[in-house]
């Protein structure tokens, strides 16, 4: 049967985990599609177990001090595949089909209706049914399958959870209207956790349910602010200003510098009703963990073309908020106050836009869901960006100011003028006070 969508199955075990039986049996199944195995970095595999497992799975991750969290968020990083589908070792998949993988559509989380491995639990399984298919509360045990790039639109699971990260991943997508679909078909769970005290650990479960429940709720979200960001060691960024310096680590600290005023605004940002997303244009993660920003929502589109990259960020994020912000990182000017006012003007106009003085934009935020060609249409290496991107929009509101986009040196020395004579942040005091050292100004 050829695949239409593909799939990266991610398996998570713990440390102690003995029996791998699973995999066999979804490399048998489901061959074609990626399996990982996330398991935790203390499990003390013999030789024989280790190659058994390697020949049934496509990668292996090893999780230093495992939460269930971190090993769905460790196997889904390595995913190759558009499509993510979450199980844990002791599930059973006897009745799932090859099918059932072609029904998970692009915009929703799909989960599979619970049954126990024994017959003393189906309480406790029409429960768990009852909670997801009335109330979209679906349990982790069930399976989650999804695209990675609404995985990540909604922020993975949450790491610094002992328990409840499946709860939390749910709500974060109820937040974002996401539709929660049963799939119809049974997976089948171990009930060793019911097998001592079946009638406590279900009360157990229900409080810990209706615990997380008024933890995890939260307001719907009406408006995703996007950030596109980019390594500040990357030397595919400010080519000209580096060409002109000569001077390589400069040039990074300027653009450290840029990514600590961004990540001011965002943390400003950071609240109810406001989604934060990270539009990483590079191949590694490693700097936004530096910037401590990876809790929020990265979406990596490792795309060179601006338009293209603007496009599939609008494309990913614009179903599932009321307004959606896009804007640069490496304009120091731009602040959070600039960003909420951007949504601000959305309550009189479709659209809004913040230009830059070469011609350019650094902000446009709008209420419109059906701009995708927009962003392609335009040539970004063009004088006349703004222009050309704003001749087919109405009911658009222009900035009554431009913001300097800094590629070259006279770029510099103007932006340091403005922002010296502007009311600064501490971040844009510290890029003021970085230039004065060097002379740069």
């Amino acid at each position: 049967m050829a695949l239409h969508k593909t799939f990266s199955i991610i398996v998570i075990a713990s440390k102690d985990e003995k029996d791998f039986s699973l995999l066999k049996k979804l490399k048998d199944k489901f061959s074609g599609h990626e399996i990982i195995l996330a398991i935790d970095a203390d499990n003390e595999l013999s030789i024989d177990t280790l190659n058994d497992i390697n020949l049934n799975i496509n990668k292996l991750v090893k999780v230093p001090n495992s939460t269930r969290g971190k090993s769905l968020n460790a196997g889904a990083l390595k995913a190759e595949n558009n499509y993510l589908w979450f199980l844990h070792i002791d599930s059973q998949i006897d009745k799932i089909q090859r099918e059932d993988l072609e029904r998970v559509q692009k915009k929703q989380l799909n989960y599979f209706k619970l049954a126990f491995d024994n017959n003393k639990n189906t309480i406790n399984a029409s429960g768990a049914n009852f909670r997801s298919k009335n109330f979209d509360l679906p349990f982790g045990d069930q399976s989650f399958l999804i695209h990675k790039n609404l995985f990540n639109l909604i922020g993975r699971f949450d790491e610094s959870l002992k328990e409840g990260e499946d709860h939390k991943f749910v709500w974060d997508a109820k937040a974002l209207g996401i539709e929660i679909r049963e799939i119809t078909r049974e997976i089948i769970t171990s009930a060793r956790k019911y097998e001592k005290s079946s009638f406590w650990q279900t009360t157990k479960t229900l409080f810990k349910t209706i615990t997380q429940a008024r933890k995890f709720k939260q307001n719907k979200i009406e408006n995703i602010f996007c950030f596109f960001m980019k390594d500040p060691k990357s030397k595919n960024s400010k080519t000209r200003l580096r060409e002109t310096l000569k001077d390589q680590g400069l040039v990074d600290q300027f653009n450290l510098h840029c990514l600590n005023i961004v990540k001011s605004n965002i943390l400003s940002l950071d609240k109810n009703g406001n989604k934060i997303v990270i539009i990483n244009n590079s191949p590694n993660r490693h700097y936004i963990e530096e910037l401590g920003l990876s809790k929020f929502s990265i979406l990596d589109i490792n795309e060179e073309n601006v338009g293209k990259s603007m496009h599939e960020a609008y494309e990913i994020c614009a179903p599932f908020a009321d307004r959606i912000v896009l804007s640069g990182s490496d304009i120091p000017e731009l602040t959070s106050k600039h960003l909420s006012d951007s949504v601000n003007y959305l309550s009189k106009f479709d659209s809004y836009i913040i230009g830059t003085k070469d011609g350019g934009y650094c902000c446009f935020s709008t209420k419109l869901k059906n701009l995708e060609a927009e962003f392609t249409r335009v040539n970004y290496s063009s004088s006349t960006v703004l222009n050309d991107f704003t001749k087919h929009l109405y009911n658009l509101k222009k900035s009554d100011f431009l913001l300097f986009d800094v590629d070259t040196l006279d770029d510099l020395q103007s932006m340091y003028t403005a922002l010296k004579n502007a009311k600064m942040t501490k971040e844009q005091s510290d890029l003021i006070g970085f230039i004065d050292k060097r002379k740069y100004s």
